[in-house]
C-alpha cells in the first residue's frame, strides 16, 4: 500500500492538490508507462524535489490519483444520494445518482478518463486495490437499481446489470468529448438530456415489444457482404494485419506514449527491422490503426442499411446502425478498446490525418437520427450532436466491460441497448 506524504500547513497540501492534478492530466495523455515524474513536475510548476517529498515513486503518485479520483466521485454521489428526503422514490434516488455521477465525471475529467486509460497498466498491487473500491462503488449502483427494480419503477424487460453499466459507460465516455460551449449545451443542460435520454427514450412510440429481428438480419447479412468482400477485393498482408493486431494489443495495455514499435514488433513475433516495410513510423502505425477501427464499424453500418427491405422507416435504420456499430465493435474489441484509450493521447497531428473519416461517420449518425425526427418516429427536442456522441461513446464503451462468456450474447446486448435508448428505462404508467 502506498504510503501517504503529506506537508503540514495550507501551502503544502495545496502544493499536493496541485501535482495531483497535474498528474491526472498528464496520466491521462501519456498513460502510465509515458509519463515520468519530471513530466508532472514540469506540469504542475514545481520543483523535482517538492514532487518527490510528497509522492517518492510514480507507483505512489498514480495509486494516489486512482485513489483520490474514485473517493471524490463516489463520495460526492453518496452525499448526494444521502441527502434525499427520507420518503424519497427509489427511482428519484436513481436519478440523483446519475446526476451526481455525471457532475462528477465532468468536472474531474482527467481523473475519470486516466483511470479508464491507466487501470489495466498498473502494477498489479495498485490494480488489485483499486478494483476492489470500484466493486464497492459498483455494489452501491446495483442496490439504486435493483430497488428501482424493485419498486416497479423500471421496466422489468430491461437487465439490471446491463442497464447499470451501459449508465455508466454512457456518463464516463462523456468527458472525452463534452466540453460546454457558449454557442452549445451547459454543462446542466446537458445533464438534463442525458437524463430525458436515458429515462424517456427517444422514440416518439414506445413499445413494450420492440423487435430486433429485421435489424439483426440485417447486419448478419451486411457481415457476410464484407467478408466476402474482402477475400475477393484487395486484401491486406498478412504481415500488416499481424503487426496491426500486435499493435492494438499493445497501446491499449501501455497507451501511446508507453508503446515502442520495438514491444509491437515483440509481440508480433517478428524483428524491428521488418516493421517499416508495412509502416514507416509509430505514427503511421497509429493512423493506419485508428482508420481501420472506425472503417470496420462504419463499413458494417452502412452496408447493414443497404440490406434492410426498402420498406424500412427511418427508425428501423437508425436502430440498425445503433446494431451494426455495437456488434462491430465487439467484434473487433481490441482495436475499439484501443482506439477509446489512446485517442486522447496521440499528437494532434496524427489526429488530423483521421478525424475526416470520424467526422464523416458521426455526419452519417446524425443525418439518421434527423431523417428519424423528420418522420416523427424520433423526438424533436434533443441536441442531435450531443445525442450522437453519448451514443457513440457507450457503445465504444462497452469493450470495457462486456464479457462474452456472460449471460448475454452481444445481439442480445443490442437488443437491451436498443430497447433502453428508443423506449427509456422508465416503466410506462398507465
Amino acid at each position: 500500500m502506498a504510503q501517504k506524504r503529506a506537508r503540514t500547513g495550507k501551502k503544502g497540501v495545496a502544493t499536493r492538490a496541485r501535482i495531483l492534478d497535474s498528474a491526472a492530466h498528464v496520466f491521462r495523455a501519456k498513460g502510465y508507462a509515458g509519463t515520468r515524474l519530471s513530466d508532472v513536475a514540469a506540469a504542475a510548476d514545481t520543483q523535482a524535489g517538492s514532487l518527490y517529498y510528497h509522492f517518492p515513486s510514480r507507483e505512489e503518485l498514480v495509486e494516489e490519483v486512482l485513489r483520490v479520483g474514485q473517493e471524490r466521485t463516489s463520495g460526492f454521489v453518496r452525499r448526494r444520494v444521502a441527502a434525499l428526503p427520507e420518503d424519497a422514490s427509489d427511482l428519484d434516488r436513481l436519478r440523483e445518482a446519475i446526476d451526481a455521477h455525471l457532475a462528477s465525471v465532468l468536472e474531474m475529467g482527467d481523473y475519470t478518463a486516466a483511470t479508464i486509460r491507466i487501470l489495466g497498466q498498473v502494477p498489479e498491487d495498485i490494480r488489485t486495490r483499486r478494483l476492489h473500491e470500484q466493486r464497492e462503488y459498483g455494489t452501491f449502483w446495483r442496490t439504486l437499481v435493483n430497488n428501482a427494480y424493485g419498486s416497479g419503477s423500471i421496466r422489468a424487460d430491461l437487465d439490471n446489470s446491463t442497464l447499470r453499466m451501459l449508465i455508466l459507460g454512457a456518463m464516463n465516455s462523456s468527458p472525452d468529448w463534452f466540453r460546454p460551449r457558449r454557442d452549445g449545451l451547459s454543462t446542466a443542460e446537458f445533464k438534463i438530456q442525458f437524463e430525458s435520454l436515458f429515462m424517456e427514450g427517444l422514440a416518439t412510440s414506445h413499445s413494450s415489444s420492440r423487435s430486433l429481428d429485421r435489424e439483426l438480419a440485417a447486419v448478419a447479412a451486411a457481415e457476410q457482404t464484407v467478408a466476402e468482400r474482402a477475400l475477393t477485393g484487395d486484401k491486406m498482408p498478412e504481415g500488416a494485419q499481424r503487426i496491426l493486431d500486435a499493435a492494438a494489443k499493445e497501446f491499449r495495455e501501455n497507451g501511446y506514449a508507453g508503446t515502442r514499435l520495438a514491444d509491437v514488433a515483440a509481440t508480433a513475433g517478428i524483428q524491428t527491422g521488418s516493421m517499416y516495410y508495412y509502416f514507416k513510423s509509430r505514427e503511421h502505425l497509429v493512423v493506419e490503426l485508428l482508420q481501420l477501427a472506425w472503417k470496420r464499424t462504419d463499413d458494417l453500418a452502412r452496408e447493414s442499411l443497404n440490406s434492410l427491405p426498402a420498406n424500412a422507416t427511418a427508425l428501423d435504420r437508425f436502430s440498425t446502425a445503433l446494431t451494426a456499430h455495437l456488434l462491430s465493435v465487439l467484434r473487433n474489441s481490441l482495436f475499439t478498446s484501443a482506439l477509446v484509450r489512446i485517442l486522447g493521447q496521440i499528437p494532434e497531428g496524427v489526429r488530423e490525418q483521421t478525424i475526416n473519416q470520424q467526422r464523416a461517420y458521426l455526419s452519417y449518425w446524425r443525418e439518421l437520427l434527423q431523417d428519424a425526427i423528420t418522420s416523427g418516429e424520433i423526438r424533436d427536442d434533443l441536441d442531435l450532436s450531443a445525442v450522437v456522441m453519448v451514443l457513440t461513446g457507450t457503445l465504444n464503451w462497452a469493450v470495457e466491460w462486456y464479457h462474452p462468456e456472460g449471460k448475454l450474447t452481444p445481439e442480445e446486448l443490442a437488443d437491451q441497448f436498443t430497447m433502453l435508448i428508443l423506449d427509456g428505462m422508465v416503466k410506462a404508467s398507465g
